[in-house]
């Protein structure tokens, strides 16, 4: 407060001092007249288009006042292909040098616009005339429309004070805008004066009050806003930490019921496991049962083979003195009963169920593929894939070694093998 109380004492002592010398200074930095870089494009340029420092080839020139539909236009820019539905915005630029911008009290900035126009001195907005609040784009119209008469001829001044503009190189930007599409004229002109006549003291007087006002107003706003965001952040780190307590009561709980689920998972398993392992402990139990069964049965089978052997032995030595008549008829009754007793063995039956057990699926695999073997020629081969011996499989099928040879010859010209391939490495292969 004390600070803007000497700054008026200030001005007003200038005021007073300068207005002793009558005369003063007033000069045209930018005129009518003058060139300017404009954009009529359908399209719009780019967002930040009055920051860009570069002007591409989509921009043209010409000199003031530019637009449409008026015969004060100097230069006449487009409106697009429809007279109906024109393009809404026209964008203009200059750049102008200033080797002291507090060679003047204030300066003056003269707009002829028609029918809204935002104005930017080096990137800041400086002057919106009939135009929204808020974001302005390519599509924004203006909010008064300027109609044919006393209207066009108004000009908006803009009082600017030296702290606005910087020493060397400025850059003035403005958006014509229409109120409607619809509209038939266009017009823009902008004139800046430097003045040093004292009587536009107040005027900067007012201009920097009403700055003042306006800043005191924005850190009053940004004060309360700061507030409130302090009383937002403070409400917001209260529920955040009541949400943290939630998270972590939720995050233990679940590890809980996750823990408690994958412990219950594996004693379930392990139960399952040990369930299963006492199921097979049962069924080898019961498998070793019907092994020794099964073995009982063969013991037994071969005791009474052997007690039948032993008969027969008896018999033919009771029988060896009697006449070839009487003996021939003793001999046919005792292969009559060897016969039968062949013919109700169950040996290879038993012998091909052990070997499925073991070999699983051979019998079926052999007669699939060769279908023409023999019973005998089958057996054969389950003596060669258990690794028998010539001699001990002669022995078996009672026949000579020699004619073992030729059956397995047979046996490799029925599956059509070559005489080098080897019958036991192909019976192991099935």
């Amino acid at each position: 407060m004390r600070v803007l109380f000497f700054l008026r004492i200030l001005i007003i002592f200038s005021y007073y001092f300068v207005s002793i010398n009558c005369s003063y200074s007033q000069e045209n930095i930018i005129k009518t007249g003058d060139e300017w870089f404009f954009y009529d494009k359908a399209e719009s340029p780019s967002e930040n288009w009055y920051k860009d420092n570069v002007i591409d080839h989509r921009w043209s020139t010409g000199i003031t006042p530019l637009g449409y539909g008026d015969s004060a236009i100097k230069t006449e820019i487009s409106y697009g292909t429809d007279s109906i539905n024109k393009i809404i915005t026209s964008y203009f630029k200059k750049t102008f040098y200033l080797d002291d911008p507090f060679k003047f009290i204030l300066y003056k900035l003269n707009i002829k616009k028609d029918d809204g126009i935002v104005v930017y001195l080096n990137n800041n907005e400086i002057a919106r005339i009939d135009m929204p609040n808020g974001k302005i784009n390519h599509n924004s119209l203006a909010t008064g429309l300027i109609v044919k008469g006393e209207m066009e001829k108004v000009i908006h001044t803009i009082v600017l004070s030296p702290e606005d503009f910087i020493t060397g190189k400025n850059t003035i930007s403005a958006s014509v805008h229409k109120a409607t599409a619809s509209s038939v004229d266009c017009i823009f002109n902008i004139e800046l004066i430097g003045d040093n006549n004292p009587q536009l003291l107040p005027q900067l007087f007012k201009k920097a009050t009403l700055k003042n006002m306006r800043i005191n107003s924005k850190v009053n706003e940004l004060v309360s806003k700061l507030e409130i965001e302090k009383k937002d952040l403070q409400i917001e780190l209260i529920e955040q930490k009541k949400g943290n307590l939630k998270t972590y009561l939720l995050i233990t709980g679940f590890l809980f019921l996750t823990t408690l689920s994958v412990l219950v998972f594996f004693l379930f398993k392990i139960r399952k496991k040990e369930k299963k392992l006492f199921q097979n402990i049962y069924d080898l139990k019961e498998k070793n049962k019907d092994k020794d069964r099964e073995l009982m049965q063969t013991s037994i089978n071969h005791y009474n083979n052997q007690q039948y052997l032993k008969e027969l032995k008896k018999e033919l030595e009771k029988n060896i003195s009697l006449d070839a008549k009487s003996m021939k008829n003793k001999i046919e009754n005792i292969i009559n009963k060897l016969d039968f007793n062949i013919d109700y063995s169950d040996s290879w039956d038993n012998l091909k169920y052990h070997f499925n057990a073991i070999h699983s699926g051979f019998f079926d695999k052999l007669t699939k593929l060769h279908p023409t073997l023999s019973d005998t020629e089958v057996r054969h081969c389950v003596f060669m894939k258990l690794h028998l011996q010539t001699k001990e499989i002669a022995n078996i099928l009672n026949i000579d070694p020699r004619s073992v040879q030729a059956s397995r010859y047979r046996i490799k010209k029925k599956m059509n093998l070559n005489e080098s391939d080897d019958l036991k490495e192909y019976l192991k292969s099935i």
